[in-house]
């Protein structure tokens, strides 16, 4: 459902979302590089992947996207582990994997690995179906846990690795393996998402557009406006977002037909404190703050029927 300034520039519903629904992510190439490498250690039974990125990069929206493709376009079965933070040793671990395939844990950490054993040997051999397993935020477990994922990829027959495991962490994750030779070991195909190029934050946006019913993606940001975004940014999927987000608003308050450089000054006011580099508006100089001389009609409208509702209540 798209709100009053989404609407204001012909859009259907808001292109910003924050969920992580795969209809919003833009694939770039080194989006699809991964998701390349990942599927041929999938197909191989290779057994571990490791990807890599610091906050923001859309690692969460990239597992999504997988969860919601394969199991559809190979049949392959797809869970996820995303509560890393509360998962503080072995059998906290291997319940939340026996959890995420839609089991119910066992009492004991031997009885547990021995039903997700039987489970995969049911999947895996007698129905000929991938598993796989993703573990977001990987860097987040308790160090006493991270030896169990290395007895994980140990389930196996004499000829294949019953359960592929794709680990998800932000770039300290790396330390973390260091104190695990055995299991860094065993990863079989690493990647590394990086910030986006200045064509990709474009393209990335207009995707956004589309996808949010715009008639014209073109013509809803000045390209001095894009340019200024993806250097505030710094490429980060996320942080573009945000200010895209903000600058069109800023836009739709002055009841302006494009969102402008100006309005990208203006948001990075708004936004000051959010991230280190956005107060800092490359110049040297401070912007001018736009007035709100007259708020735009369809914001005036919203502001009145909600000054009639605290009236009534």
């Amino acid at each position: 459902m798209a709100s009053e300034y989404a609407k204001h520039f012909g859009l259907t519903d808001t292109p910003f979302a924050r969920c992580q629904n795969p209809r919003w992510l833009y694939l770039s190439a080194q989006h699809k590089e991964t998701i390349l490498k990942t599927r041929w250690a999938v197909e191989e039974h290779a057994g571990l992947v490791l990807w890599r990125a610091d906050v923001g990069m859309g690692k969460s929206s990239l597992i999504e996207y997988l969860m919601t493709v394969w199991p559809k376009q190979f049949g392959w079965l797809c869970a996820k582990l995303q509560n890393t933070g509360s998962i503080s040793g072995p059998r906290a671990l291997v319940s939340e994997v026996v959890s995420a395939f839609g089991l119910e844990p066992e009492a004991t950490t031997r009885k547990m690995v021995t039903q997700l054993e039987n489970w995969l040997l049911a999947r895996v051999i007698e129905d000929n179906r991938n598993v796989v397993l993703f573990i977001d935020e990987a860097q987040s477990i308790a160090s006493k846990a991270f030896p169990v994922i290395r007895d994980l990829i140990n389930l196996q027959t004499r000829d294949r690795i019953l359960m592929q495991i794709v680990m998800v962490g932000q770039t300290n994750v790396d330390r973390r393996l260091r104190n695990f030779p055995a299991l860094r070991s065993r990863i079989a195909s690493a990647s590394t998402l990086h910030p986006l190029s200045y064509d990709e934050c474009d393209a990335m946006l207009l995707h956004r557009l589309e996808m949010a019913g715009a008639f014209d993606p073109f013509k809803i940001y000045s390209s001095k406006a894009v340019r200024a975004i993806y250097d505030h940014s710094n490429g980060v999927p996320r942080d573009f977002v945000v200010l895209a987000e903000a600058a069109m608003k800023e836009a739709f308050l002055r009841d302006a037909q494009r969102v402008e450089f100006e309005h990208v000054q203006q948001a990075l006011l708004s936004l000051a404190g959010r991230n280190d580099y956005l107060p800092d508006l490359g110049d040297g100089e401070a912007p001018a703050i736009l007035p709100l001389r007259a708020i735009s009609r369809a914001a005036a409208s919203t502001l009145q029927q909600m000054a009639a509702y605290a009236k009534a209540a």
